[in-house]
């Protein structure tokens, strides 16, 4: 599983974190890599919250990631989750790259989130701050994982049909010729 994002407190980092300790206490194996860089959120301080909820062994800390790199983590990953509740949240793109790479998302209603994320088909949106909802999905993925695998292309399917460049592209000059 995968958490992509610059470490912002309201992009759910710490959300996803108390909610990986509830895996853990059920004793659910699962890993959980952290990519992005710095926010209102140190590594220090990332690192000190993984040490306090004891998830050392299941939760690794990569730092910021780009072009090759960040691909490979998203073709080496099985879940995308992003519990954000960042109030500004509009259309967050990691949800694309994740759908683009066959990833099931895992996100909440903010902003735009629910028409990207199709609840049910192409992962689960949930309520924002919850992180025993949070466990449920995780734990409904790896349980399932080819429902899982399903969820991942239903996605890949609706970030082709949606969202390459030709699509942009061709929406575009649509959007000017009709001005």
């Amino acid at each position: 599983m995968i958490f992509l994002s610059n470490l912002i407190e309201s992009k759910g980092v710490f959300v996803l974190l108390e909610a990986l300790k509830v895996l853990d206490n059920k004793g659910i194996a699962f890993h959980c890599n952290f990519v992005g860089g710095a926010g209102d959120i140190s590594s220090k301080q990332l690192n000190q919250k993984i040490n306090d909820l004891n998830l050392q062994e299941y939760v690794t800390y990569l730092g910021k990631k780009h072009g090759d790199d960040k691909y490979e983590i998203f073709q080496s990953s099985d879940i995308f989750v992003f519990p954000t509740f960042y109030h500004n949240e509009c259309f967050p793109l990691v949800l694309l790259e994740a759908m683009m790479f066959g990833l099931p998302v895992i996100s909440t209603s903010e902003g735009g989130i629910p028409d990207i994320v199709k609840d049910g088909e192409t992962g689960f949106v949930i309520d924002k701050q919850n992180p025993n909802q949070l466990a449920e999905k995780i734990k409904w993925f790896i349980d399932n994982p080819e429902e899982a695998i399903l969820m991942g292309e239903k996605g890949r399917e609706y970030f082709l049909e949606n969202y390459t460049l030709e699509i942009f592209e061709r929406r575009i000059v649509h959007i000017l010729n009709q001005i």
